[in-house]
């Protein structure tokens, strides 16, 4: 690939393959696509052929509506997130489907229009929307067809590897959510499926006798400021990109240090909680607690606050009227019963699901950081 030189016209974009040197071509949309509308499905019968919304892949009939790959935009709702379509199939009135005209590529055709800010062109002062007339009349800039064709090959690349890496994090949540229905005994002393050489039955304990409540407050309120999350547990407050709402007022907050876990006592409808690798403090909304050592924490972390059994255990033992208002601090949380096996195979179990919470958080990197490179690529290789 070569830049081009920034004092250039810009006729081209500033990275392209090499050998590639005329200047891309300014057409209206109108004389690369063809804008067809979608229709209602509900006559049909269920079959093989894919029926599309807005929100991407819908349900499944025996009729098509267009045998030709396309890429599918939004005409009402969804208006920015075009998508590729593959043949056949069948949309809905809600989804346009662009169709190729005189031979332009309909995989470099994707990215471009993935470039467009389609919400600049929202006619409706309510819920967004596009017209045939509109999109026919925006401009965009072409190559010729050989070098269109450099370009889709490199982002049909990109997305197929990010969607194998998509395919592959959601294959583990999969497993992961088995794992975590026959490896805890919940009902029996017994569970489903357990390391060999493990026969001897779960133990039925009551939490305070595994967990203790930890009450030290922040010295001066200068202590790292962590928060705790749904989906990543806890983490520095500066990591997330959203204002912070900490109290200036720290007195109150609770120190954290390395491997305690720290749940949200006060909204446990939410289910923010995780194991921390940090020393800090988190608001007085959180209840921090500790194992004591004959447990494994990684053991207790996902049996207790990622299996979703437990989840609803701790809410059925929750105060509060209404899921709003439901709470469950240490006092109560402490009298809850749960069976636990001996300490080595807490450890085993939870080594098995750390490995698994590793290669998921590996394959949610990977794929962040394909995107990044889409973007970028998106930037420098259309105009």
């Amino acid at each position: 690939m070569t830049k081009r030189d920034a004092k250039d016209e810009k006729k081209a974009p500033k990275l392209r393959f090499k050998g590639f040197t005329d200047d891309w071509e300014q057409v209206p949309l109108e004389n690369i696509i063809k804008v067809n509308s979608g229709r209602d499905y509900k006559f049909a019968n269920p079959g093989d052929i894919p029926v599309y919304g807005t929100g991407g892949y819908m349900l499944s009939i025996d009729t098509k509506l267009s045998d030709e790959d396309a890429v599918g935009i939004g005409r009402k709702g969804t208006i920015n997130k075009p998508f590729f379509l593959k043949a056949p199939f069948w949309t809905v009135d809600t989804l346009f489907y662009l169709t190729s005209r005189n031979q332009n590529n309909i995989h470099f055709l994707l990215p471009l229009f993935q470039k467009i800010n389609w919400k600049r062109y929202d006619e409706s002062t309510g819920v967004p929307s596009l017209s045939k007339s509109t999109i026919n009349k925006i401009r965009v800039n072409i190559p010729k067809i050989e070098e269109q064709r450099n370009v889709a090959l490199l982002f049909q690349s990109l997305d197929h590897t990010i969607t194998l890496h998509e395919e592959k994090r959601k294959q583990l949540e999969q497993l992961k959510k088995a794992l975590l229905q026959k490896m805890f005994a919940d009902k029996t002393n017994f569970p489903e499926i357990r390391f060999n050489g493990y026969v001897s039955p779960w133990e039925q304990v009551k939490l305070g006798e595994i967990f203790t409540e930890c009450t030290e407050k922040s010295r001066d309120g200068n202590e790292p400021l962590l928060s705790v999350t749904i989906n990543d547990g806890v983490v520095k407050s500066e990591s997330l990109d959203r204002k912070s709402n900490a109290s200036k007022d720290k007195s109150n907050y609770k120190i954290v240090r390395p491997n305690n876990i720290a749940y949200n006592s006060m909204r446990m409808w939410q289910g923010a909680v995780g194991v921390s690798n940090y020393y800090g403090i988190v608001s007085p909304a959180y209840t921090v607690i500790s194992l004591n050592e004959t447990t494994n924490s990684p053991f207790f972390y996902q049996y207790y606050f990622k299996k979703s059994s437990s989840l609803n255990t701790f809410r059925k033992n929750s105060q509060g009227l209404t899921p709003d208002t439901w709470n469950l601090k240490y006092p109560l949380f402490k009298l809850i019963k749960y069976r636990i096996p001996q300490y080595d195979e807490q450890k085993k179990i939870g080594q098995l699901f750390q490995k698994l919470d590793y290669t998921i958080n590996l394959h949610d990197q990977k794929i962040e950081d394909l995107k990044q490179l889409k973007q970028a690529l998106l930037q420098q290789m259309f105009i």
